[in-house]
């Protein structure tokens, strides 16, 4: 007779089964379930992803040095935009979630907005949704996702969204980064459009109809604030689910 397991918090693998296969049989997963480790040799920026730099001194790059993640640096032009994108494969009716642990070097001379959009990339200097110039904006006409801009309050975690090119939706989740810190950021999508946005697994906000029923994306933006300089932004990685059509 069959059973099914719930698992309410973590499933861990001790003594024997931490260091021996683990797993009898074929595991299958409903969902569609992805990791990017950034652990390459390099980025595949034709298949993989779409990256579009604002300046000169902008970049991404792979970490390496025995570390594992991508780091996009903003370049030393005030107010520029980049932006690293896969590909337009969400939509709300899969359900879908994304969560990068992300590590923002130095976070009150920088703009960070991570989460989906139904654009790769904007004609820059706009953004995805950010916060230049003290009033949170959208370039995208449909995007959810986490916006940490130093133009707008210097460290705070904002939960922004816009649907069909309508006003800005935005929501202070009472978390601020530190220099140097690295948080876990995770966006989940419903059939409705509905947004519940994590950090570090604990939910920290929620925006009713978020976006609409179009074609998203994973994308990250970068730039400087303040006239800061160049700083460096990394995400360790980016998991990805959603349902299967």
């Amino acid at each position: 007779m069959g059973q099914q397991v719930n698992v309410q918090r973590d499933l861990t693998f001790t003594a024997l089964a931490a260091k021996s296969d683990n797993v009898m049989g074929n595991m299958s997963h409903e969902r569609m379930t992805s990791v990017d480790w950034y652990d390459q040799t390099a980025i595949d920026l034709t298949n993989d992803y779409t990256s579009t730099l604002d300046g000169a001194s902008d970049a991404v790059a792979l970490t390496a040095s025995g570390t594992n993640g991508v780091t996009l640096t903003t370049g030393t032009g005030d107010n520029e935009v980049s932006f690293l994108a896969g590909g337009l494969v969400f939509a709300i009716t899969q359900v879908p979630d994304i969560e990068a642990k992300v590590e923002i070097t130095d976070v009150t001379g920088t703009f960070v907005f991570f989460g989906f959009s139904d654009a790769t990339s904007e004609t820059t200097p706009d953004a995805t949704i950010d916060g230049f110039g003290g009033t949170h904006t959208a370039a995208a006409d449909d995007a959810a996702g986490f916006a940490i801009d130093a133009d707008f309050e210097a460290s705070s975690i904002y939960a922004v969204s816009v649907n069909g090119g309508g006003a800005v939706q935005a929501v202070d989740t009472g978390l601020a980064y530190a220099d140097g810190e690295t948080k876990k950021l995770r966006v989940a999508l419903d059939s409705s459009g509905n947004a519940r946005f994590f950090v570090d697994g604990i939910q920290k906000a929620y925006i009713a109809s978020a976006v609409a029923d179009v074609a998203l994306c994973a994308i990250y933006n970068y730039g400087t604030r303040d006239a800061d300089g160049s700083n460096t932004v990394i995400s360790r990685y980016l998991k990805k689910w959603q349902n299967v059509a």
